[in-house]
């Protein structure tokens, strides 16, 4: 009986670590600077982003509700297959512009100034795991990102 314990104890075990093994294992291949200029992972790769470092003035829409409204905003992140990760946005207007003259001083409130949400920088966006194909860009030319690049090896 104990003998047949150990057997299945040896067997659990060897079967364990195949299945871990079967998953490959991850090399340091170097360090990275993302920007905003697009970037794709490599095929059998993986980056790790680890910081993000820069705020940039862009325009953004103020709400949902109010689609065709953009304001002046201080934001830092990235986009993730073209999905738009933000850590930080401030709008730094509430005056609102149509999305052609965003940058200039002219606007109009219409019927009423909003008051849109801001956040602070959020530290739970990083770090983030890229797989192979995947494509990466800050969102402006100010920011800038940390990755370090992986081989995955069979």
């Amino acid at each position: 009986m104990k003998n047949t314990f150990n057997s299945i104890c040896c067997f659990v075990f060897v079967a364990f670590f195949s299945v871990l093994s079967a998953q490959g294992s991850l090399q340091y291949n170097q360090a990275k600077i993302v920007t905003d200029q697009l970037q794709t992972v490599p095929a059998n790769k993986v980056w790790k982003i680890t910081a993000i470092y820069g705020k940039d003035e862009v325009c953004r829409s103020t709400a949902p509700l109010y689609n065709n409204y953009w304001s002046t905003t201080l934001v830092s992140g990235f986009k993730l297959n073209n999905v738009e990760i933000l850590s930080f946005r401030k709008f730094l207007t509430t005056t609102l512009f149509n999305l052609n003259n965003c940058t200039s001083n002219a606007g109009s409130c219409g019927g009423g100034c909003l008051n849109p949400l801001n956040f602070e920088s959020d530290p739970n966006i990083l770090p983030i795991w890229v797989p192979a194909g995947a494509t990466v860009q800050t969102v402006g030319p100010n920011i800038f990102l940390s990755a370090i690049e992986f081989n995955i090896i069979p």
